[in-house]
């Protein structure tokens, strides 16, 4: 499964997901993609084995990780993150899945208000070793410019995307620690603090008896493209699309802007979420 959806309205699970030690314990077990002991989380998220224990339950509780049982090359029990992804649902249009929304919106603002405590000092910051950069001043900025700004914040978001996913699986497995976070200034913080997964809002036109659902937003488009759109989310610019396709750049650049036009998007990265959405007609995906 590519992505687990929480529906907003299931309390025990939207709690799970404002757990930070549970959530790091998954994001752990994410990025490794393997069996992984209660006694290798315990050790690599700094918890005690029985706190650890408790998490890795409270997530296999509400299908965010599966327990494997113990065999020969294994001798304890382990678990394994169910999914790439999580998103929480909230039904269109609807006043109390906002209202929910809006009471969580303040949580994650107090996380981030946590966050931002455990930073440096400016004093300490802006030491050799520790580089703080941050731009804060006026502008006046046109409509185009506004667009390209957001362009190029676009551009910057999914490169630190990709850094995310550089430092994922073994790599660095004993210092499962974040030292920075990113809010248009990079500064280090005082102490580490346990990574946490992306965690994305989705909507949905109804609830089915069968189950949440959502239509496949790529059904609106052709199948060139969508070609084109797969093109875009993995990366590729538009001349080497062009080249891929057998196009011309200008028949890339007029497709891409039908495709926003279709999908009611403005840039790549929401277009990313349209393919990441479960039951796309698409292999190309990319977290938010």
């Amino acid at each position: 499964m590519e992505e687990r959806l929480v529906d907003i309205r299931d309390a025990s699970a939207m709690e799970t997901l404002f757990d930070e030690l549970a959530m790091a314990a998954w994001e752990l077990l994410r990025r490794r993609d393997k069996p992984t002991s209660a006694a290798e989380v315990a050790r690599v998220t700094h918890l005690e084995f029985a706190l650890a224990q408790r998490k890795l339950d409270l997530l296999h509780q509400h299908g965010l990780a599966e327990v494997l049982p113990a065999k020969a090359k294994r001798p304890t029990p382990t678990y394994r993150a169910t999914c790439k992804r999580i998103g929480i649902v909230l039904r269109a249009n609807d006043k109390e899945d906002y209202a929910l929304w809006d009471s969580y919106g303040v949580r994650i603002r107090e996380a981030a208000d946590k966050l931002a405590r455990k930073q440096l000092s400016l004093e300490d910051s802006t030491e050799a070793e520790r580089p703080r950069a941050f731009y804060v001043m006026p502008l006046q900025l046109s409509a185009n410019e506004m667009k390209e700004l957001r362009h190029r914040l676009d551009e910057l978001t999914a490169f630190l995307r990709m850094l995310q996913e550089r430092h994922s699986g073994e790599r660095g497995a004993d210092d499962f620690a974040c030292n920075y976070r990113f809010e248009m200034q990079l500064q280090p913080l005082a102490e580490p603090v346990l990574p946490q997964p992306v965690v994305v809002m989705r909507l949905i036109d109804r609830e089915p008896s069968c189950g949440l659902e959502r239509v496949d937003p790529m059904t609106r488009l052709s199948q060139r493209e969508r070609q084109v759109a797969q093109a875009i989310v993995r990366g590729r610019s538009r001349s080497e699309t062009a080249d891929e396709l057998s196009l011309r750049p200008g028949t890339i650049a007029t497709l891409t802007k039908r495709i926003y036009r279709k999908l009611g998007i403005s840039n790549r990265l929401e277009l990313a979420r349209c393919f990441s959405q479960p039951g796309t007609a698409s292999d190309a995906t990319l977290p938010i």
